[in-house]
């Protein structure tokens, strides 16, 4: 029998930007940072006003965190009705009558402001969840971009900044970055910020290898470690003019290779083997198993919801003089605050 071929990111793409939202989405596949990007794609539609970050909640379904889910979905909050529910990895729910009710009370709750975003690694639909269990549902592939999709989208993302890159040097910029898309799109906006009409290999050693690379590295480094210093770090940064949605990206990247390390190991998997899961280089294993150390997944759990609050903040707030009246400065005091805090049991 064939096998069924599903559409992919880039389809459901040219549906958002027809402003067309669907009240469910599987998503297929390993690429799990093209997925977060479709999900904010997707809260970007649905979700708005006060209150909006609070309004997107992630449920890991191999941590048993259904119940959770659902409480979620079918409850509205103080601020809004507009719901975005996302069940991770869905084809770990124990199958079991309560789990399949809860399931289905899940799937009726759904509306054109309430959206169920379910997602697994696999490349077919788990048993139970198809198109007659959750009407309207739309299923998606992500599959792992092809280096020359990547080239294309480098070249295409930097024209409509009148920015020229050649092929060669897009190949150069992904082999810094490998083949992962959330890292390209940050190496992108500090080459927009770069103020280069055409980027060469020199431009990509010094923008993306550079010592403000670095900075933010040591900033997020430092901030995951729990140490204080971060925030004179992070203070640098802003007043040497660092993107802040740039910081923004590194450390909601951080938090998913630590979240992507500790699902591997609880998996079964060996260090090696979660680490490539995570993406971490040979090279940096050693300090990134420190960090993974000093925050586990429940922590990490606690930094999602503050993360998407810095992000809508800074898309929306009033630009302030104040180092201290900004969204990464209160997302940063905020994550220090969980490391000073008792652990979750």
């Amino acid at each position: 029998m064939e096998k069924k071929r599903f559409p992919v990111a880039r389809e459901l793409y040219a549906d958002l930007d027809k402003k067309s939202v669907a009240p469910a989405y599987l998503f297929l596949g390993e690429d799990e940072g093209e997925k977060d990007k479709a999900v904010r794609r997707i809260a970007a539609l649905v979700l708005s006003g006060s209150g909006a970050e609070y309004s997107l909640g992630r449920f890991h379904c191999e941590m048993n965190e259904l119940m959770q889910a659902a409480d979620f979905a079918l409850n509205g909050s103080m601020f809004s009705d507009a719901r975005i529910c996302v069940l991770l990895n869905v084809d770990a729910v124990p199958a079991g009558a309560a789990n399949a009710a809860l399931l289905a009370e899940i799937f009726g709750s759904l509306s054109g402001s309430r959206v169920l975003v379910m997602t697994t690694r696999a490349n077919r639909p788990p048993r139970g969840v198809g198109a007659d269990a959750v009407p309207g549902m739309k299923v998606y592939h992500f599959w792992p971009p092809f280096e020359n999709d990547l080239v294309a989208y480098i070249v295409r993302a930097l024209e409509p900044e009148g920015i020229s890159i050649d092929a060669r040097t897009a190949r150069a910029l992904i082999g810094l970055l490998g083949r992962d898309v959330r890292a390209v799109d940050g190496a992108l906006e500090k080459i927009r910020n770069a103020g280069v009409a055409r980027v060469s290999e020199e431009t990509v050693r010094s923008v993306v290898g550079g010592e403000k690379d670095y900075s933010i590295y040591e900033f997020v480094e430092a901030l995951y470690r729990g140490d204080k210093s971060s925030l004179r770090l992070l203070k640098n940064l802003i007043e040497n003019n660092c993107p802040e949605l740039l910081i923004l990206n590194q450390m909601a990247r951080q938090a998913d290779s630590i979240e992507r390390y500790h699902l591997a190991v609880r998996a079964g998997d060996g260090e090696d083997d979660a680490l490539r899961k995570a993406s971490v280089p040979p090279r940096a294993g050693k300090a990134f198993l420190e960090l993974a150390r000093s925050n586990p997944i429940i922590k990490i759990k606690r930094i999602y919801p503050l993360l998407r609050k810095a992000d809508f903040s800074l898309k929306s707030y009033r630009v302030s003089k104040s180092f201290v009246a900004g969204p990464l400065f209160d997302l940063s005091r905020e994550m220090l605050a969980l490391e000073a805090a008792p652990a979750a049991v």
